[in-house]
C-alpha cells in the first residue's frame, strides 16, 4: 500500500480536478454532493443499526416500550449526525476550494473538512458526545502506537498489551468505585459498571458459603460471581456471532459455517474479566469484613489478565482513555474546566480530522474501526476517494 506522504500527494494531486480525486465516480460537483449524501443516508443507519444493538446488549437487560422509543429517536438522531459528516466531505472540499485555496493540499484536502464536519456531533445528546469522545481519542492513540510500529520505535506483543490492560483496568475500576459516590455521574461505556462501596461492616468469614455483609451485592457470592460470568460470557460470544454472520446474513448455510470455536473467545474475556473482578472484590470483603473502593486496585489488575484470551490493541487501550475521561469530568464539576468551554465538541473534530485523514493519507496504520466507519457510512465512496488518491500517486511515480 502506498502511503500518501505529502511530498507525493502534493505532486501528483494538488493540481487535479475535483473530479479525480474527491468524487471519481461522476464528473460533477452536483451530482456528487446528490450521491453523497443517498449513500451515507442508507449506509449511517445501517452502521447504527449495529451499534445501537450491540449496546443494547452490553446493557444485558430487556426494553420497556418506553425505553425502545428513546433508543430509536436516538438512532435517528445518530443517523443524522453520521450521514452529514459523511456527505458535507464534498460539499466543503468545494466551499474551501473556492474560497481560499486554489488547489489541493496534503492538510486542507481531508484534515480540515473533516475537522469542520465533527461539528454535526452536536446532533448528538450531551451525554452521547461524550462517549463518542471517549471512543475516538482511543483511536487516536491507536493511530499514533501503529505509527510507531511502524517506523520501528515500538514494539506490540500480546503480553505487553496484556499487562497495558491490567495496569488501566485497575486505575479505571478504582476510579470507576470512587465515581459512583458522585452526584453528577460520568457517563461511560464499559463492559460493566462496578457497584458502589458497600457502607456495611461485619465480621471477617471464611469459606466460600454465603454472603459477607460487607459484600456490594445481594444473595449468595457464588451466585453472584456466577451469574455476572455467564451473562458477559453470553454476551461476548454474541457480539462475536453477530459481526460474523450479519455480513453473510443473504447466505444462511454460509453464515452458520463460518462459525468457529475461535468465536468464543470474546466471551471468554468478557466472562473471565467480570468473574475475576466479582471473585477477588468478595474474597477481599469477606476477609476484612469491610468493603473498600481500593480493592478494584488487585481486582482489577488481575481481572485485567482475562484479556489474554481476545487480546486487541484498541481494547489495551480502553482503561487509559477512560479513565482520562473520569479525570476530565471531575476537572469540570471542580471548576478547573469551565463549563461553557465546548472542550468535549472540539476534541472530537480534532480527534475525527485526524483519524479520516489517516484513512485517505495513512490506511496502513489508520484503526481498522475507523476504515469499516467509513466504508459502511460512506457505501464504499470513502474507498472510492481513497483509491483515487492512491492511483493519481501511483501514475506520478
Amino acid at each position: 500500500m502506498v502511503e500518501a506522504s505529502k511530498f507525493w500527494f502534493e505532486k501528483a494531486c494538488s493540481h487535479a480536478p475535483c473530479n479525480t480525486l474527491i468524487h471519481p465516480w461522476t464528473s460533477t460537483c452536483k451530482d456528487a454532493t446528490a450521491t453523497m449524501l443517498l449513500s451515507c443516508i442508507k449506509g449511517s443507519y445501517k452502521f447504527y443499526a449495529m451499534v445501537y444493538l450491540i449496546q443494547i446488549l452490553m446493557k444485558g437487560k430487556k426494553l420497556g416500550k418506553d425505553e425502545m422509543i428513546e433508543q430509536f429517536k436516538l438512532y435517528l438522531k445518530s443517523g443524522i449526525f453520521g450521514l452529514t459528516v459523511g456527505s458535507s466531505f464534498v460539499t466543503l472540499n468545494y466551499i474551501f476550494r473556492a474560497l481560499f485555496f486554489s488547489q489541493f493540499n496534503y492538510y486542507t484536502t481531508v484534515l480540515l473538512p473533516c475537522t469542520v464536519s465533527g461539528l454535526a456531533v452536536y446532533f448528538e445528546p450531551p451525554y452521547r458526545r461524550v462517549m463518542v469522545v471517549n471512543l475516538f481519542v482511543n483511536l487516536v492513540f491507536e493511530y499514533w502506537v501503529r505509527t510507531l510500529e511502524m517506523k520501528g520505535w515500538l514494539r506490540r506483543t500480546p503480553g505487553k498489551e496484556t499487562l497495558i490492560f491490567m495496569l488501566g483496568s485497575a486505575v479505571f475500576f478504582y476510579l470507576m468505585r470512587k465515581e459512583r459516590e458522585n452526584r453528577k455521574r460520568t457517563p461511560l461505556f464499559w463492559f460493566f459498571t462496578p457497584p458502589r462501596v458497600s457502607k456495611e461492616v461485619g465480621e471477617p468469614i471464611k469459606g466460600v458459603n454465603g454472603r459477607s455483609p460487607a459484600c456490594p451485592h445481594k444473595g449468595n457470592c457464588i451466585n453472584y460471581i456466577l451469574r455476572g460470568t455467564i451473562q458477559l460470557f453470553g454476551v461476548g460470544c454474541a457480539m462475536t456471532i453477530l459481526r460474523t454472520i450479519i455480513p453473510r446474513i443473504l447466505t444462511p448455510t454460509k453464515a452458520l459455517k463460518s462459525l468457529k470455536l475461535s468465536h468464543l473467545k470474546l466471551g471468554v474475556f468478557f466472562g473471565g474479566y467480570i468473574g475475576i473482578y466479582r471473585l477477588v472484590v468478595c474474597l477481599l470483603c469477606r476477609a476484612y469484613g469491610k468493603d473498600s473502593a481500593l480493592y478494584a486496585l488487585p481486582a482489577g489488575f488481575l481481572a485485567g489478565a482475562a484479556f489474554r484470551a481476545s487480546p486487541s490493541l484498541p481494547i489495551s487501550l480502553a482503561p487509559l482513555t477512560s479513565t482520562l475521561q473520569i479525570l476530565g469530568s471531575w476537572g469540570y464539576q471542580a471548576g478547573y474546566i469551565p463549563e461553557q468551554w465546548p472542550v468535549v465538541e472540539l476534541l472530537y473534530c480534532v480527534c475525527q480530522g485526524l483519524l479520516f485523514h489517516a484513512r485517505v493519507m495513512h490506511e496502513d496504520v489508520c484503526p481498522r474501526y475507523i476504515i469499516n466507519l467509513m466504508t459502511t457510512v460512506t457505501s464504499t465512496k470513502a474507498d472510492q476517494i481513497q483509491s483515487a488518491f492512491i492511483q493519481r500517486m501511483l501514475r506520478s511515480l
